[in-house]
């Protein structure tokens, strides 16, 4: 598993939400086998700060996006690629 930086997800400024996106890639030579992503609340209202999507990237990537309500903390976002190494590839042919 490969993860991206923590990128901090900024306090929502009057109505308008902080917002912030992570990625993550596969070494190169690993395609993508799954991931997803982890948003950590800046208090207790974890409500507050909503993961909005988590989805493969173009490149053996992975993708993620948040949100913060919350006015007076910000909050992290941290996305997670799931890599595997391709031994060989085996085409089947049929008779």
């Amino acid at each position: 598993m490969v993860k991206s930086e923590e990128v901090t997800i900024p306090p929502a400024i009057g109505t308008f939400a902080g917002q912030a996106a992570a990625s993550v890639k596969c070494p190169k030579g690993e395609v993508r086998t799954g991931g997803g992503a982890l948003v950590t609340a800046g208090n207790s209202h974890a409500d507050r700060y909503p993961l909005g999507a988590s989805i493969p990237q173009d490149g053996e990537g992975w993708w993620a996006f948040a949100s913060n309500s919350d006015p007076s903390a910000p909050g992290k976002i941290q996305a997670y690629v799931i890599c595997a190494k391709v031994a060989s590839v085996t085409t089947l042919t049929t008779p």
